[in-house]
């Protein structure tokens, strides 16, 4: 098959289950200053309210008509995330941003038990409440050779917890980790015996769960 008809090829969307749950972890938030400033707006309209200046008033709306936007996008941006394995990267698909991380940058992959890699005894108050949901599951680890862009900047559109802290990599929570491994190493190999830029025709191959104690990184 040539390059050129393996760029059509792409697998399945997978969704970025721990990036959705800590954007809409704001929605109720979110909702009450929506409904607290508009409220506010509306009373000024009426007679009931005569202490707010005009002036005043404006930016009680603005600050409502911001909020109600960014509260559309709590509920309905995060279903726009997803991961999925292209012809020659992986695609990282976010509301506000997409990534591409080509083959040459990904090493391997390997299955990363969370509660191990991140003890609940090591986390904050907050952090146990953010990934309490995920802290028995298995997600898939993406072990890079390097970072497409400057940690901080990754760190900033995919949030923290996406971002291993004992090796250069990716955590990935998606609902069903050993297929995506599986589709994204196929595709990786095709890559792999498909380019014609002299990379070796090296297999790529899923690690075994790692059981040595991972050097981590403090969030």
């Amino acid at each position: 098959m040539s390059r050129k008809r393996g760029q059509l090829q792409a697998g399945s969307r997978y969704p970025l289950r721990l990036y959705r749950h800590v954007v809409r972890l704001q929605y109720v938030r979110v909702m009450l200053l929506t409904i607290s400033l508009l409220g506010l707006w509306l009373l000024t309209r009426t007679p009931l309210v005569v202490w707010m200046p005009e002036d005043g008033a404006r930016w009680l709306l603005a600050g409502g008509l911001v909020a109600a936007a960014y509260w559309l996008f709590i509920a309905i941006g995060p279903l726009t995330a997803y991961v999925q394995p292209r012809a020659d990267h992986l695609r990282l698909q976010t509301p506000v941003y997409r990534l591409k991380i080509s083959y040459q940058r990904i090493r391997s992959t390997r299955p990363v038990d969370m509660a191990h890699l991140l003890p609940p005894s090591g986390l904050t108050r907050y952090q146990r409440q953010v990934l309490e949901p995920f802290l028995g599951e298995t997600a898939l680890g993406i072990n890079l050779v390097d970072w497409p862009l400057p940690r901080w900047v990754l760190s900033l559109f995919l949030g923290p917890w996406m971002l291993a802290n004992d090796r250069l990599g990716l955590i990935l929570f998606t609902g069903d980790w050993m297929r995506l491994s599986q589709e994204l190493t196929e595709a990786m190999n095709r890559w792999r015996e498909g380019d014609g830029s002299g990379t070796p025709a090296k297999r790529i191959t899923a690690e075994i769960l790692n059981q040595e104690e991972p050097r981590r990184r403090r969030f």
